[in-house]
């Protein structure tokens, strides 16, 4: 005997009705779920990702303050200025340990900034290194009045990483995403050496390698 699927349906329509309601419902409800489920772990992806971005561009506002930290020995120079330097180069061991110290920390978190943070922070590298290589060269009693003539320099340097960084929490920070890891990470070739000749650097290195008589005395 064949059973009446329609008969059945007729008669128990009420029943079939709630139970095909109630499971929608559940299934509704288990995709309603899934998906907050699936919006919370982005959102605590994104919310680390961008603790991360943070506290990178954080780090380069905290080096970028202490190129700008200044020394004033006392006196005044020959233009009538009082003498400051950067507290960066009292000294070569000064310079190497604050170095090391720019390297570390901008490396921890290079991946986290933005590429035109990034290029900024290679392009101050850069001129650190150059610094760091002219330095062997120059008497330890010299370095922290090279670092005067160097001032401007460092004070520039300073507020350009300033500058990409606050770019970032200005704009960047609404993204809550990475910028492409495939972007190169440095300006061109020529625009960095174009940059390096405009600045006191190469200039100063070489007075201070090759001082003149009295030059430093005049200091």
């Amino acid at each position: 005997m064949q059973f009446d699927w329609q008969q059945f349906l007729t008669a128990n329509a009420s029943a079939v009705f709630a139970l095909a309601g109630a499971l929608g419902g559940g299934i509704l409800s288990f995709v309603a779920a899934l998906a907050i489920k699936r919006r919370e772990f982005n959102l605590q992806i994104r919310v680390k990702l961008l603790d991360r971005q943070i506290a990178a561009h954080e780090n380069i506002l905290v080096l970028a303050g202490e190129m700008r930290a200044m020394y004033a020995p006392g006196g005044v120079d020959l233009r009538g200025e009082v003498r400051r330097g950067p507290r960066v180069l009292l000294s070569k061991i000064d310079f190497d340990s604050w170095f090391t110290r720019f390297t570390e920390l901008q490396l921890s978190g290079t991946s986290w900034l933005s590429t035109v943070t990034k290029r900024e922070v290679a392009f101050v590298q850069d001129y650190l290194v150059t610094l760091h290589t002219h330095l062997t060269e120059v008497p330890d009693s010299s370095c922290f009045a090279l670092g005067e003539a160097l001032r401007e320099d460092f004070i520039d340097l300073s507020s350009s990483l300033e500058k990409r960084a606050f770019e970032f929490f200005e704009k960047g920070v609404r993204k809550s995403r990475l910028d492409s890891l495939d972007s190169w990470h440095k300006y061109k070739r020529h625009v960095t050496e174009s940059r390096l000749k405009s600045m006191k650097l190469l200039q100063a290195v070489e007075e201070f390698k090759h001082p003149r008589p009295g030059a430093q005395d005049a200091s």
